[in-house]
């Protein structure tokens, strides 16, 4: 799996981790903005851009009957959502689901579906 997730940071330039703890599974993912901000310390080059990112969290495990907890900006806890991914037998089902909600959000974002980044921007 390590190798997996490896893979996909490089192809998709997004930020994972995934873990299988005893009573639960969590996938994290950092997701770059499409737009780029300038870098405001002076002695950068003016032209030069940084990327800004926002989290996403997962969390669900195998005696949750494919419910998983969703946050779209993991550092105000009390904003998630509860959606079903079907059956997941393994954590390698989740982390693949996972993966494909990540990519999908992505493609929203860059297609201007989604607003901003709000808070949770690091």
């Amino acid at each position: 799996m390590k190798d997996h997730l490896k893979k996909f940071e490089q192809d998709h330039e997004i930020y994972v981790d995934a873990q299988d703890a005893k009573s639960y599974w969590l996938v994290m993912a950092r997701i770059p903005r499409k737009q780029d901000s300038p870098v405001l310390n002076p002695y950068d080059q003016p032209d030069r851009l940084h990327h800004l990112h926002r989290g996403k969290k997962y969390i669900s495990g195998l005696n949750e009957e494919g419910n998983v907890l969703v946050f779209s900006e993991p550092e105000i806890t009390e904003n998630y959502s509860i959606e079903n991914w079907g059956k997941m037998d393994t954590f390698d089902d989740f982390v693949e689901k996972a993966l494909a909600d990540i990519l999908a959000d992505k493609e929203e974002a860059e297609k201007g579906f989604k607003e901003g980044c709000g808070p949770g921007c690091t």
